[in-house]
């Protein structure tokens, strides 16, 4: 048995003592207030028959000499019995037996025998001494304080039979938790000395697995620092590689730059002669020109991945004016979302004129929020820009009517190069970048951004800027 099953065995062992403990003084209790209880009714039944007695030696008394005097201690005797009555009629309601033996048989012999003193005295200012002498002194009188005293004796003994055999019970029991007390007592001595053993058992293999593990420790530490030794090395090589590869980055993405600025121009001078163009050239022109954005899009988009993950991205905190901020950003929208249909709608309420922030991160963080929104919006809905204070803070709500976002691509939205499942309503492009390029402009601007979404009933991104004004 493990050392823990015998100290729960030793607590719930010592838990049964102190309940039979407890269990043991209440049953004390008890006893004392039947032996109590018994006593009060002994010491009832005892007056009782002391106040007959009094009433009869006071009645004899005045009987005898006239003298009323010996009528003081019979009126008091007479009013004190039915007090007396009722104690006893208060103690013994719980024992069916005392009470029937005293309302049925004490009770209306004491009650006669009030009433044959009460007659002898009307017959004494009747009839005279010698009447009433002669009737108080008749049999029947004595025949019944003769019945009181039996019947109150056996009242008195049916309460002490009681007491007797409750005093039995309560012994037996006193002798049952006693010794299952003792016993537990007992097994906790045992259970306790073997959770000792136990214990220098368990210490003596403590101390010999410690020196092996020890001698482990040692072998591992080595080996771990023949491993760290290794990751430096290979952490050095692919520090390396990870430059060349943002270098390569950086120099492919602004030398594709020249070429893509090129075939703009080259397009808009095609589009300065319309009436020489087809209308199918034209519409070539259109997805050429469209193609060009795109890719101009994706070398901005890596571009700004490439100085997030350098840390070369500084900000420029200054005073901007939202205004002039949202009147860009719908200036540069209007042109798609109007192909599709797709009212802007841009509310600014905030309370002052200029905010403190680095405009052109806050401009690419709003521009790839709605950029997403009108992408993944069906013709003919609304995209909503809401902007307003928020404690010291500056919050950006960005609704769409869209598809929503399912609950199994939550887990990957803000992830690089991730493809959801909802899809561009018209055919656009989707790198993959731009939530996540969100995300960490965000964090630089130790901002937040979270996300409200329904499948099928669009999506409502929530961004928040401190204010640094």
């Amino acid at each position: 048995m493990s050392v823990r099953s015998l100290l729960i065995l030793s607590i719930i062992l010592t838990v049964v003592s102190t309940v039979i403990t407890y269990l043991n003084v209440q049953q004390k209790k008890e006893s004392i207030g039947l032996v109590i209880h018994t006593y009060k009714v002994l010491q009832a039944s005892t007056r009782l028959i002391s106040l007959l007695k009094d009433m009869e030696i006071g009645h004899r008394g005045y009987l005898i000499t006239a003298d009323t005097t010996f009528l003081q201690p019979y009126r008091e005797a007479l009013m004190d019995i039915d007090h007396d009555i009722d104690t006893l009629t208060s103690l013994v309601k719980e024992n069916r037996q005392q009470l029937e033996i005293l309302q049925q048989r004490i009770i209306p012999l004491v009650q006669r025998k009030k009433n044959h003193l009460e007659e002898s005295l009307l017959i004494l200012t009747s009839f005279g001494r010698d009447s009433a002498s002669h009737f108080a002194g008749m049999r029947v009188a004595k025949a019944r304080m003769d019945s009181i005293l039996f019947w109150t004796t056996n009242f008195t003994q049916n309460e002490q039979a009681l007491l007797k055999k409750r005093s039995e019970n309560l012994e037996q029991r006193y002798f049952l938790n006693d010794v299952i007390r003792f016993s537990s007592f007992a097994l906790i001595g045992i259970t306790s000395l073997a959770a000792l053993i136990t214990i220098a058992a368990k210490e003596k293999d403590n101390k010999r697995l410690l020196v092996e593990l020890q001698q482990l420790n040692q072998q591992l530490e080595q080996k771990v620092k023949d491993r760290t030794r290794e990751l430096e090395d290979a952490n050095k090589n692919l520090v390396r590689l990870n430059e060349e590869k943002n270098h390569f980055l950086a120099i492919t993405t602004h030398d594709l730059k020249a070429p893509l600025a090129g075939i703009s121009g080259l397009l808009e001078v095609m589009k300065l002669e319309p009436g020489s163009l087809s209308l199918r050239q034209i519409e070539y022109i259109q997805l050429m020109e469209e193609t060009c954005e795109n890719m101009q899009r994706l070398i901005s988009e890596l571009l700004d991945l490439s100085r997030i993950e350098q840390g070369t991205t500084r900000l420029d905190i200054k005073a901007v004016s939202i205004s002039k901020v949202l009147a860009e950003l719908e200036d540069h929208f209007r042109s798609w979302a109007s192909k599709k249909n797709i009212e802007l709608i841009f509310l600014n309420h905030i309370s002052s004129k200029t905010i403190a922030t680095d405009h052109d991160i806050l401009v690419r963080i709003l521009d790839n929020v709605i950029s997403n929104a009108i992408k993944f919006s069906p013709p003919d809905k609304t995209v909503t820009l809401l902007v307003g204070n928020e404690g010291n803070y500056l919050r950006f709500d960005i609704r769409d009517q869209g598809p929503g976002i399912h609950v199994e691509d939550r887990g990957k939205l803000f992830q690089k190069f991730q493809k959801l499942s909802a899809r561009p309503t018209d055919g656009e492009s989707s790198s993959g970048l731009g939530l996540s390029i969100v995300k960490d402009l965000v964090n630089l601007l130790k901002g937040t951004i979270d996300v409200k979404s329904e499948s099928g009933d669009g999506t409502c991104f929530t961004v928040r800027l401190p204010n640094y004004s």
